[in-house]
């Protein structure tokens, strides 16, 4: 039976990296899903410092789009797969589309429906998958729609990976505590 972990946390600190050993600590084949796109100098700087991080030990795939449809092939021949990060997975998909509360609502229902599917056979396989995301629910509501609708449906997304989850870590500060056994369930 496959295993589905969460990693989550701020920016910058160190989710990833927990992830990364957490993933190591397991014997077998690694995969790394990498969802983030480069558009600028910036984000190449940020791939290329997370390559050289990970060296050799992973098989990497760069997937930005329909990780679902992606799935069948090399991903399921694969012991583990670390997915990072959900966060860039969301922002991907609100790349080149219309604002609009009707567009938002589209785009969280499409990615619901394609993570339901995808927890799913992960549930049903011998794989391990641990997916990296931002906590970005913290702060202050932001003032534009964009970024509402961001954090809305990157919430909705971390909401559903982590009630499959069997194990969820937060990381603050480098400093990294596992959530899910702890989680408060009321029945009624």
């Amino acid at each position: 039976m496959g295993q589905v972990i969460l990693c989550t946390g701020g920016a910058r600190s160190g989710k990833s990296e927990f992830a990364e050993r957490l993933a190591l600590s397991q014997t077998g084949t690694h995969a790394y899903v990498a969802t983030g796109q480069v558009f600028d100098e910036e984000m190449q700087d940020r791939v290329d410092k997370h390559k050289k991080r990970r060296g050799k030990a992973w098989t990497t795939y760069e997937i930005p789009y329909n990780l679902l449809a992606h799935w069948n092939g090399p991903l399921e021949r694969d012991n583990l797969v670390l997915v990072d990060c959900l966060t860039m997975y969301v922002m991907n998909a609100f790349l080149d589309k219309e604002l609009s509360q009707e567009s938002a609502n589209q785009i969280e229902e499409s990615l619901l429906k394609e993570y339901t599917k995808l927890l799913k056979k992960i549930k049903e396989s011998n794989q391990t998958v641990i997916f990296v995301t931002n906590e970005l629910g913290m702060g202050i509501v932001p003032s534009e729609p964009l970024s509402r609708f961001f954090r809305d449906v990157a919430g909705k997304l971390n909401q559903l990976v982590a009630q499959e989850a069997s194990q969820v870590y937060m990381t603050i500060s480098g400093v990294t505590i596992e959530l899910k056994s702890q989680e408060v369930v009321l029945h009624g």
